[in-house]
This record gives C-alpha cells, sequence and structure tokens, in this order.
C-alpha cells in the first residue's frame, strides 16, 4: 500500500488512480515531504499556475517569483504580493510566532527599468531562501523565461541541486523538458503532466520518474483538459489523476 486517499489505501496493483483534488491533498500533504521538488510540465493555458498556487497552499511558508508581472491567476491567488527581498518585518513576525506566511514577488512590468528590477527581485528571492535553510517552498512560474530571458538559470539550479539539503522545496512550471535546465525534472520528485501526444516529452518525463512510457502515454490520451497526471520517482507510488480547482480559499497548512 502506498498510503491512504480520503479515508481509503491506494492499491499499488493499480496502475493509474483518479482523486478528487481535497482527497488529493491530503493524501500529498502527509507524503510530500520538505526538499522534494515538484514539475509541472504541460502547454500554455491549462492550469499550472493554478496548480502551482494549490500546491503551495499545503505549505506554511511559500514564496512564489512572477516572471511574467502581475499574472492574474497570482493576483487572485490571495497570496500577499511583495516588491523586493527579504519580506518585511511583519512577515517575520508572522513566521516566528507560527503563522503561514505565502507570498508573490514581482509587481507590473511596463518598462525595461520595471523588467530590470523583477529580475533583481527574483534573483535575491533566489538567493535569500537557499540561505534560509529553513522549509521553504518556491514556486518558480514560467521556468523557461526566469532561467533564460532573466538569465536566473544559475541561481534556478543552485536552488535545485543543493536547496534540498536545507529543507527547501522547489516547484516549477514549464512546457517541455527540453526548453529549461534539465535539473528541473532530473532533480524532481515529482512529475506533473498535463494532456500532450508530445511523445519525446513523454518518454524524457517517463524516464525521469522511472515508469514505462507507454503507459503514461495511454494514460494521457484519455486525460481531460485541465487534469494532470502524477508520478512520483517512487515506483510504489500508482500514477495519479486529480484536477486542481480554481482559486480555492487557502487553507490551513501541515506544520
Amino acid at each position: 500500500m502506498a498510503g491512504p486517499v480520503g479515508g481509503e489505501e491506494f492499491d499499488t496493483d493499480v496502475l493509474v488512480i483518479g482523486a478528487h483534488w481535497d482527497a488529493f491533498a491530503e493524501w500529498f500533504s502527509q507524503i510530500w515531504e520538505h526538499g522534494h521538488h515538484v514539475a509541472l510540465i504541460g502547454p500554455t493555458r491549462q492550469g499550472k499556475t493554478n496548480l502551482l498556487v494549490e500546491l503551495c497552499k499545503l505549505r506554511p511558508y511559500s514564496v512564489i517569483l512572477d516572471s511574467k508581472g502581475m499574472d492574474k491567476t497570482l493576483v487572485e491567488s490571495g497570496f500577499r504580493r511583495i516588491g523586493a527581498w527579504p519580506p518585511p518585518k511583519d512577515v517575520w513576525d508572522d513566521i516566528a510566532e507560527g503563522r503561514p506566511a505565502r507570498l508573490v514577488i514581482g509587481g507590473p512590468v511596463r518598462s525595461e527599468d520595471e523588467w530590470a528590477r523583477l529580475t533583481r527581485s527574483m534573483s535575491d528571492a533566489l538567493t535569500g531562501v537557499f540561505e534560509s535553510h529553513g522549509s521553504w517552498t518556491m514556486g518558480v512560474d514560467e521556468l523557461q523565461i526566469s532561467s533564460q530571458m532573466m538569465g536566473l538559470r544559475r541561481k534556478i539550479e543552485l536552488n535545485l541541486i543543493a536547496a534540498a539539503d536545507r529543507g527547501v522545496t522547489i516547484i516549477t512550471g514549464y512546457q517541455a523538458p527540453s526548453w529549461v535546465p534539465t535539473a528541473a525534472s532530473r532533480q524532481a520528485r515529482w512529475l506533473v503532466l498535463y494532456p500532450t501526444r508530445d511523445e519525446d516529452v513523454i518518454k524524457n518525463v517517463a524516464a525521469k520518474a522511472g515508469r514505462p512510457w507507454r503507459d503514461m502515454k495511454q494514460a494521457l490520451h484519455v486525460l481531460p483538459d485541465y487534469h494532470v497526471l502524477i508520478a512520483g520517482t517512487n515506483p510504489r507510488v500508482p500514477l495519479v489523476i486529480t484536477h486542481a480547482p480554481k482559486q480555492t480559499p487557502i487553507r490551513k497548512a501541515r506544520s
């Protein structure tokens, strides 16, 4: 058995299991360890940012890098938006008193100066979270933009490779493994795929997860829009299909 979902047990003889989001979130919050990175892989407008937000709500301390500047989903997330790192003193006061801190880094980008300011803020956040030795979960949305266009590849890779030992979790979102640093999928303990018929993507992700790629391909071919196929690198955990809700209230996180 791999673990409970909604009061029941995952049967390891079952290849693919469908789970309502609330049941999945309850189960995943129990087995998702600090330092275990997550990769969200799929086309644009399929809900990667929404899923990123929902996963961050499962953790008490999270910060999402808004590389697009005022992304609509992030604006509606309920997370506190700050323009620079480190956060204001009252955020640290909340953390010291055991209250959650869920943040978004970045503001409007209408000029080259604002683009440069956003890049600096994201760079400082990557450094600050890496040096924190805490249990932060960092969401790097649109990894291709931040790693390549913003020149943050080295710092992102450092976090992906080395921050796990510090208890820091990185969630990345991107369209294809070949477009971004290989560490994004290679270092992930959980790989999340959206509907795709791109066999190169499926084979790449299946290889990282240690799963038969044809099994993943078959599951993806019947995957409804906005649903995801979740594969852990532990082969004893079955593939899971679920669908993150649209902007739910922030739930109490597991400390």
